[in-house]
């Protein structure tokens, strides 16, 4: 049993500094003698827990991939009106992708393969998906205008959502939830109709959700 606690521990720190490593330099920048270095044990050591970057990676990445599914379908399936839930979306991946490195390298890596293949990333297709969706009901239920497009909406929020990740300097998070939030919010806000502003109508900010 103990040794079993501490062949778990081993593995967990490893993801822990593999997602440090990705997050940083990308699949194909990563070193794994630094990923050892950062856990504290030998090359040696990791390969007896991960035969090659290729497996380390996808430790990551398919986490990733279902945590991602899972907050998309808590937030669509939830009991609030399709407007809010459109702002929810993005706040609860904005501040997953801000506080959670495993996470954020399990994004990094899955957008990273997709470019490498000329594709769109599965989980950035199943964004668009969810947006369209919500801005559809949101239609139905007078919430917005006819002016807005909900494909073209889901994009937009993909657009903001891979331009701030890219352009953060050193991947320095600490303003990714906000950055976002904001500039989405404002999109959204853009295709409402124009009504008196009540005080339990003004949203909430983006990292208070």
């Amino acid at each position: 049993m103990i040794k079993q606690d501490r062949a778990r521990r081993t593995h967990e720190s490893l993801l822990d500094a593999a997602a440090g490593e990705f997050a940083r330099h990308g699949y194909m920048g990563a070193n794994l003698q630094r990923v050892a270095q950062e856990a504290h044990m030998t090359k040696g050591a990791l390969y007896a827990h991960f035969a090659s970057k290729r497996l380390l990676a996808k430790a990551l990445t398919g986490p990733f991939e279902q945590t991602w599914q899972e907050l998309l379908a808590q937030v669509e399936q939830g009991p609030a009106a399709p407007m809010e839930k459109l702002r929810l979306l993005a706040v609860r991946l904005a501040e997953r992708l801000q506080t959670d490195l495993r996470f954020r390298a399990g994004f990094h890596l899955s957008s990273e393969a997709a470019r490498a293949h000329g594709r769109l990333p599965r989980v950035a297709q199943d964004l668009c998906d969810t947006v369209a969706t919500l801005m559809t009901q949101a239609r139905r239920q007078g919430q917005l205008t006819g002016a807005q497009d909900p494909e073209r909406m889901g994009k937009l929020l993909l657009a903001l959502m891979f331009g701030v990740y890219y352009s953060t300097p050193e991947c320095r998070m600490d303003r990714f939830s906000e950055l976002l939030c904001t500039a989405w919010w404002q999109a959204l806000s853009d295709g409402q109709p124009t009504l008196p502003v009540r005080q339990q109508d003004t949203p909430t900010p983006c990292h208070q959700a």
